[in-house]
C-alpha cells in the first residue's frame, strides 16, 4: 500500500464507522430518555392515586420493594395499591439518573428521589436512593422491578 493512499482509506474508514458510533449514542440517550420519562409517569401516576401510567408500564409479574419491606407482586396489585388510599404524597423530585444498560433488552436505572408524604401512617423518608429493572417487551420498555432504600444519614448527598 502506497503511503499516499494511507490518508484516503483512513477518511474512508472514518465516515463508515462514524455513523455506527454516533448512532448508538443517540440510541443510547433515546433508551435513557424513554427510560426516565417511563419512570417520571410512575411517579406521577403514584402521587395522584392513577393506576394508568401503571397498567401501561409494567409487566404483568411485576415486584415492587417499598422503604417499608413491603412486596407487591404482580401488577394488580400494585395498582391496587396505588389507586388505594395508603399514601399522601404532597411531593417529590427525582434526580441523578443513571442508566446501565444490562443488555439489548433490559436496563437498571438507578437514582435520587426526595419526597414528602405519608404511606399508611408511615411518614415517607425524605431521601430514597432507587433503583428500576425495565425489560423491552414487543419493542416497548417496561418496568419489571422497582426498589428504593432510605439515604441512611439524610445529610449526606
Amino acid at each position: 500500500m502506497k503511503l499516499s493512499t494511507l490518508p484516503l482509506m483512513m477518511v474512508a474508514l472514518a465516515w463508515t464507522v462514524a455513523p455506527a458510533v454516533i448512532g448508538t449514542a443517540s440510541a443510547q440517550e433515546d433508551v435513557e430518555e424513554t427510560i426516565t420519562a417511563i419512570e417520571r409517569s410512575l411517579w406521577e401516576g403514584w402521587k395522584n392515586h392513577d393506576g394508568q401510567a401503571f397498567h401501561e408500564h409494567i409487566v404483568d409479574n411485576h415486584v415492587q420493594l417499598t422503604f417499608q419491606g413491603t412486596i407487591w407482586s404482580g401488577k394488580q396489585a400494585v395498582i391496587q395499591s396505588i389507586e388505594g388510599e395508603g399514601c399522601e404524597v404532597k411531593g417529590y423530585s427525582l434526580s441523578d439518573w443513571v442508566v446501565h444498560q444490562v443488555g439489548e433488552n433490559t436496563v437498571l436505572l438507578t437514582y435520587r428521589a426526595t419526597q414528602d408524604g405519608v404511606c399508611d401512617g408511615e411518614t415517607l423518608p425524605e431521601k430514597v436512593m432507587a433503583s428500576a429493572v425495565y425489560v423491552r417487551q414487543n419493542g416497548k420498555w417496561m418496568s419489571g422491578s422497582y426498589h428504593e432504600t432510605p439515604v441512611r444519614n439524610q445529610d449526606d448527598e
